[in-house]
């Protein structure tokens, strides 16, 4: 009995109309990213309802730990640009969102206002970073992906430079 050669590699696409032969791969690819994304916004859901804060959008989770990060206060266009959103209207919504659930405060320095997080606020970080920490690291460490991890994380930083660059190629057609 003979096997036929199977393919070493079967690409996964969600969009067949956009896998042609020269975009197969990066429609595999998007497919992943797209796979990722969502995992990604379910995890942060669920580990921000653990944390006890259930009524927080993923944007609004990226939006307080990158407040909280190296703990100084930021404006909101600083986080738009550091988080890669064009739309700076979303972060500030989800602002004054956080500052109205107490995780997040601000303050004047001349015509800027600043935003820092609330004790509170760094509560929910360290209770967020904790379960990451035994739901997510401890399986991540136990693969030995961590020079992987970070390897990847530079092809999406650089991805993400090409797509910025094709988004305003295509909005100059």
């Amino acid at each position: 009995m003979t096997n036929p050669k199977k393919p070493a590699h079967l690409p996964i696409v969600s969009s067949a109309h956009l896998a042609s032969d020269e975009a197969m791969t990066l429609s595999e690819f998007e497919y992943a990213l797209t796979m990722v994304n969502n995992a990604f916004q379910r995890w942060m859901l669920a580990c921000s309802a653990t944390s006890e804060f259930s009524d927080l959008s993923p944007l609004d989770i990226l939006v307080v730990h990158n407040l909280h990060h190296r703990e100084r206060p930021k404006r909101i266009a600083d986080v738009a640009f550091i988080l890669n959103i064009e739309d700076i209207h979303n972060v500030s919504y989800s602002v004054r969102k956080l500052v109205k659930r107490g995780l997040v405060t601000s303050k004047r320095s001349g015509k800027d206002t600043y935003y820092l997080v609330t004790e509170q606020g760094k509560e929910f970080c360290l209770s967020y970073r904790d379960i990451r920490e035994q739901c997510l690291v401890e399986v991540l460490g136990k693969m030995n992906i961590h020079d992987q991890l970070g390897e990847v994380a530079t092809l999406m930083r650089t991805l993400s430079g090409f797509y910025d660059q094709a988004s305003r190629a295509a909005r100059s057609l």
